[in-house]
């Protein structure tokens, strides 16, 4: 079985290793979490996987990390459309637009917005209620409350009841 968005040398090279191609647990999408199609979390066997509960994760979303690395999605958080999540730390009820990019050992405070289209670089921490955006990303401002929740996700109300369906 060979996903057709990897080349067929590729696929060839991780079982010529020995290796799974992907041995990332998706979590199920149930009552505590949303996640869309089209999103992969990989963990390559390497670390854990962590994703709070009440978090939304929407379309095209890819969560990824490297061996010695951990990927932690706090609570209430809510990653946009094509957004790229890598070895790093989302805090509690912040908000990753569409198109971002966390990298590697990145810590995102929380309550804190990464806008659409930035790029966190590996190993910046930016504390709780940061307003991030650019390429590479920088602090533009500071909330003094929670963060809107975007119009592209669901109110926290309509998350509440979601169920889980067994495939």
């Amino acid at each position: 079985m060979r996903d057709s968005s990897l080349p067929a040398r590729l696929t060839r090279s991780w079982r010529a290793l020995g290796k799974p191609r992907r041995a990332g647990a998706r979590p199920p999408a149930g009552p505590l979490r949303q996640q869309q199609r089209g999103v992969k979390i990989i963990g390559d066997s390497h670390g854990p996987v962590r994703i709070g509960s009440r978090v939304q994760i929407l379309e095209n979303t890819v969560l990824h990390l490297l061996p010695d690395n951990e990927l932690i999605v706090d609570d209430d958080a809510v990653i946009g459309p094509g957004a790229m999540i890598h070895g790093c730390h989302v805090g509690r009820g912040s908000v990753v637009e569409p198109g971002a990019i966390v990298c590697d050992g990145s810590v995102v405070g929380a309550e804190s917005v990464v806008r659409a289209g930035a790029c966190v670089k590996q190993r910046d921490r930016f504390g709780d209620r940061s307003i991030l955006d650019g390429f590479p990303a920088k602090l533009v401002g500071t909330l003094t409350g929670p963060p809107p929740m975007p119009g592209w996700a669901m109110p926290p109300d309509a998350v509440a009841t979601l169920r889980r369906v067994q495939r």
